[in-house]
């Protein structure tokens, strides 16, 4: 079901001209209605679900991208016509459960700011962008405006552990048709599996941009971190296979920490026109060393993340240690700063245009807002599935911000912080520094765990 799904939504969506819409469903539906009525119990299930499913998307953000481009009103008025007639359709099928989800789902899209505030990018009046930041339920993000999806070693173990039934036949059909494959090497067929799933649903979005959005990231071994040849070899092979996959240029950037090794990493992938996205990256020297190699090369879409929620923690545990009265909240100010002098050193002052600000690692609300942008240089901000739904609970007040000046005092207090000030200075660290930092070593570790556990897995019989 899933597959006719997709296929159908990037059909309709995506491939259908405007004028013809409403013939085609029509069509659709006359379909449904010959198949419900010779299907068996299972496969009338099946069906209902696709046309939950592919409802859901004509409601969604999905349409902008295409059907409703330079639309006056009318274009919406007829897809939610024919998104009532699929409504009708269920019910007369007795499918009153899947009417009653498409209900709420609906309502809980129309209060989305999450939805606005992609709508307001759409408009001009911000230029910052979102995307889900998990290795699973791209489905809801892209409904409500997502334009990017993140994986990481413990996202893409996440993805295994929630859907046990849809990966553990992968991992068992890769290790039949590859009995001698070392452990390490399987890890990351099985990690292109889960992304190439993540590719191909938000493949639409990257035809109808032009490329501009609709990217996955794959990160590289995260044990390779010092190792340059291994991290290039590693997505190198991994881009072709892809190629294969997908039948043309993958929508893919590949994640290399922001290590030392790193930079050589970013200039051999970037000269080859392959982008990247710069991960475990915390300080405005890591940003400007690597913004600088991206420059240098030809890739169309690179991203210099910058794990604020991650950076913020270690400065929150340091201004407690130093007496400041309100250092959760000081705290919180920690990633904004860094960010919005990353903004200005890179794109205002340098002038670069081939990498784009992505932050990552939210904590709350906060993350979103502080780092909107109304400027040339879109911002992009990747979401948990558990803060997407915190952000979307109440309206945001969505309006430029990444000029504001910190609240008084703030600045003063995070200068406390050893950790922040090495993150906030240009010249805070070396590139010798970087593969010690305390916040790129802390993360390093973490991955190189959810890496072990992974690699666990995949030897289980």
């Amino acid at each position: 079901m899933r597959n006719e799904w997709l296929k159908l939504r990037e059909k309709t969506l995506f491939k259908t001209e405007p004028v013809h819409f409403k013939e085609v469903m029509e069509d659709i539906r006359k379909e449904w209605q010959i198949r419900f009525e010779a299907d068996s119990q299972d496969q009338k299930l099946q069906l209902i679900e696709l046309v939950k499913e592919l409802t859901l998307d004509f409601k969604s953000y999905l349409p902008s991208w295409y059907l409703l481009k330079n639309d006056d009103g009318t274009m919406k008025s007829i897809i939610d016509t024919e998104a009532n007639k699929n409504i009708a359709i269920l019910n007369q099928w007795g499918a009153l459960d899947a009417v009653n989800y498409i209900t709420k789902e609906i309502n809980d899209m129309d209060k989305s700011s999450l939805i606005r505030l992609s709508m307001m990018s759409d408009a001009g009046k911000i230029n910052t962008r979102w995307g889900n930041d998990y290795a699973t339920g791209l489905t809801h993000a892209l409904r409500k405006g997502a334009v990017l999806v993140t994986t990481n070693p413990p996202l893409i173990d996440i993805a295994r552990k929630s859907n046990p039934e849809m990966w553990n036949p992968v991992r068992d059909r890769l290790k039949t048709e590859n009995p001698k494959m070392k452990t390490e090497k399987l890890c990351s067929l099985m990690t292109m599996q889960v992304v190439l799933e993540n590719c191909k649903e938000i493949k639409p979005i990257y035809d109808a941009t032009n490329g501009k959005y609709g990217y996955v990231s794959l990160q590289v071994n995260p044990k390779n971190f010092t190792d340059a040849k291994g991290m290039i070899d590693e997505s190198e092979a991994l881009y072709g296979q892809l190629e294969k996959e997908l039948g043309g240029t993958p929508n893919v950037v590949f994640k290399v920490p922001a290590t030392k090794a790193g930079i050589e990493v970013v200039e051999r992938l970037t000269v080859q026109g392959i982008g990247v996205n710069v991960t475990v990256n915390f300080a405005v020297s890591q940003e400007l060393a690597f913004a600088e190699a991206i420059e240098k090369g030809n890739a169309k879409m690179s991203f210099l993340t910058l794990m604020s929620g991650r950076l913020d923690d270690p400065i929150k545990d340091e201004l407690l240690k130093a007496g400041v009265e309100d250092a959760v909240e000081v705290s919180k100010w920690g990633g904004i700063a860094v960010g919005r002098r990353v903004y200005d050193m890179v794109y205002r002052q340098k002038g670069f245009k081939k990498s784009f600000l992505l932050q990552a690692s939210l904590r709350g609300p906060w993350h979103i807002d502080e780092l909107v942008t109304d400027e040339a240089q879109t911002v992009f901000i990747t979401v948990f599935p558990d803060k997407a739904q915190e952000y979307d609970k109440v309206e945001r007040d969505i309006r430029p911000r990444i000029n504001e000046a910190l609240p008084m005092d703030v600045l003063e207090k995070l200068y406390k912080s050893k950790i922040f000030v090495q993150a906030y200075e240009p010249d805070g660290l070396s590139i010798d520094d970087f593969d010690d930092y305390f916040p790129v070593a802390v993360t390093l570790k973490a991955f190189g765990k959810a890496y072990d556990e992974f690699l666990e897995y995949l030897k289980t019989p």
